[in-house]
């Protein structure tokens, strides 16, 4: 569905079955965000056809990190690049056997084409910030567009709740990271996983929660 201008939301509404949300960037270099499991990304085309996009003509596949309800599905798309943070990777054949083939999920064969790091990412003329995030997985990343007041989050913050820290993860890390975050000017916040928040108020209130509610028991 679409969001705002040049950016669409594909929110996962099974209840049965754990998938990321993702999201497309519709701009100068058509860009997916979390393309999730494996199985479940010919649904995810099907919602993109149903908007006018066709999954061709996607130029970027980002992962905010490389669990495989997030980044699985990047082995379906032929002739895209891949992108996501060097220290997912390094991290990734330490819990592979736990969150891939343990659950029986197919570890991806294909490696990133370049990595992201802190700073501008451009897709075009349009410039997105990537934000190091660590906590939910050493090498999470945020990404925050100033201009659209647009962040996606991955799976460091959700609508009242934060990502786990029992799977490679750092709970003081990741309470940093959500402190950071509430320091930008956002009007929409987009999770990995769950309801996406629309308006200063309703992201300033659910920053307020989780702050009270959430970051004291992570220190």
């Amino acid at each position: 569905m679409k969001l705002l201008d040049g950016i669409y939301a594909y929110p996962w509404l099974n209840p049965y079955h754990n998938n990321a949300n993702s999201y497309l960037l519709a701009g100068e270099v058509p860009t997916l965000i979390d393309p999730g499991h494996l199985r479940f990304v010919p649904d995810l085309m099907h919602h993109m056809e149903r908007d006018g996009i066709s999954p061709r003509d996607l130029v970027l596949l980002i992962s905010t990190h490389l669990h495989p309800d997030h980044h699985e599905g990047v082995e379906a798309f032929d002739g895209v690049f891949v992108a996501f943070h060097r220290r997912e990777e390094e991290v990734l054949q330490e819990y592979a056997a736990l969150l891939y083939q343990g659950a029986g999920f197919r570890l991806p064969s294909k490696g990133p084409h370049f990595y992201l790091r802190e700073g501008e990412l451009f897709l075009g003329s349009e410039c997105w910030q990537v934000l190091h995030t660590p906590g939910h997985s050493p090498g999470s990343i945020c990404l925050y567009c100033p201009d659209k007041r647009v962040l996606i989050t991955g799976d460091v913050l959700f609508s009242r709740g934060v990502g786990r820290t029992d799977l490679m993860g750092d709970p003081q890390a990741l309470a940093s990271s959500i402190r950071r975050l509430k320091e930008l000017d956002v009007e929409y916040l987009l999770p990995g996983h769950g309801e996406i928040l629309a308006g200063k108020e309703a992201v300033r209130r659910n920053f307020l929660w989780v702050e009270q509610m959430v970051l004291p028991y992570l220190l």
